[in-house]
């Protein structure tokens, strides 16, 4: 009896692949239009649905850092037909106590879509020029120097209290109400050091009003060829950046998702696709699916040891 469900179940599971899409396909976002996910969704829809020949639908939903989102598509029926793309944020907040969805227990990985290499910039009137002096300066003046972040439990707070933690100095955390705020305050030397996005400071850094330390990666970007990596500045530690991944409910068959694969790899090699993705900052970086669970795996690992070292409770 066993044995007979197990194979009407793969003769189902097969069919429902073979069919596959056979409706509008939705991909749920965490964050509101003109969000780096919203932007990433807009340039990879119009390529699925040329090449599964089903609409794709955009669907933001937006609130509490991503949980939201991730709650309602981890509860989506597994058929393919709605999608979810993530981003560094989703993985963070699972370890907050309002989420109920598990990262990598909820969902089954399709692809790694793309990196943002984040930075590490301080103000120009700093007397550093290398994460190493940096380290010193704030050893020899304790509590004196502070990073700004876009809030509470952020990645830039994380990485942040991931300096302090894995080098011993004494920093203080200034939060703000969103990266804009964040940026605007370190450009005006209201405060000393950011851990952001590349993309959005080398414009100050090229024009003298920062100085970027060490940037994340396993290469220098072409974005600022002059800044280090992490690893090369002597802190390997740091190399931590942002991504977006597209993943489907759990329960989704096999082959839907290595169609789903196969498809995202085809289209993140169209050079219009790069191109567009390379011109907001994000890397293309399609993945297997095996690679690309991996991948999240180790990130909300990564992420969790980071907020425990801390003592960080996310609300």
């Amino acid at each position: 009896m066993a044995v007979s469900m197990s194979v009407t179940a793969a003769f189902i599971a097969n069919a429902s692949a073979q069919s596959y899409p056979a409706r509008p396909i939705s991909i749920i976002l965490p964050f509101p239009p003109g969000s780096g996910n919203d932007t990433v969704a807009r340039i990879i829809g119009p390529k699925i649905t040329e090449e599964l020949r089903q609409p794709v639908i955009v669907d933001n939903r937006p609130g509490a850092g991503g949980v939201v989102a991730a709650d309602a598509a981890s509860r989506a029926a597994p058929d393919g037909h709605t999608l979810f793309l993530p981003s560094s944020s989703v993985a963070i907040n699972m370890h907050s106590a309002r989420a109920k969805y598990d990262l990598i227990r909820d969902f089954a990985a399709i692809s790694v879509v793309g990196t943002l290499p984040f930075v590490l910039v301080v103000h120009a009137s700093l007397p550093v020029g290398t994460i190493k002096e940096l380290i010193a300066l704030a050893k020899r003046r304790p509590k004196e120097l502070n990073y700004a972040s876009s809030g509470m439990g952020g990645t830039g707070h994380l990485l942040g209290e991931l300096l302090r933690t894995s080098t011993g100095i004494e920093i203080t955390h200034v939060p703000y109400k969103g990266s804009g705020a964040a940026s605007t305050e370190l450009i005006s030397g209201q405060v000393h050091m950011l851990f952001t996005n590349l993309s959005s400071m080398a414009p100050h850094v090229k024009s003298g009003r920062l100085k970027a330390l060490g940037v994340s990666g396993s290469q220098r970007s072409s974005v600022l060829p002059s800044a280090p990596t992490m690893a090369e500045a002597g802190y390997p530690q740091l190399d931590i950046g942002t991504w977006f991944a597209l993943v489907a409910p759990a329960a989704t068959p096999g082959a839907i998702v290595a169609r789903l694969n196969l498809s995202m790899v085809k289209i993140l090699g169209m050079s219009d696709v790069r191109e567009q993705l390379i011109r907001q900052g994000v890397q293309p970086s399609p993945t297997t699916v095996e690679e690309a669970a991996s991948f999240l795996k180790k990130d909300v690992a990564g992420w969790g040891k980071i907020i425990k070292d801390a003592g960080i409770t996310l609300n």
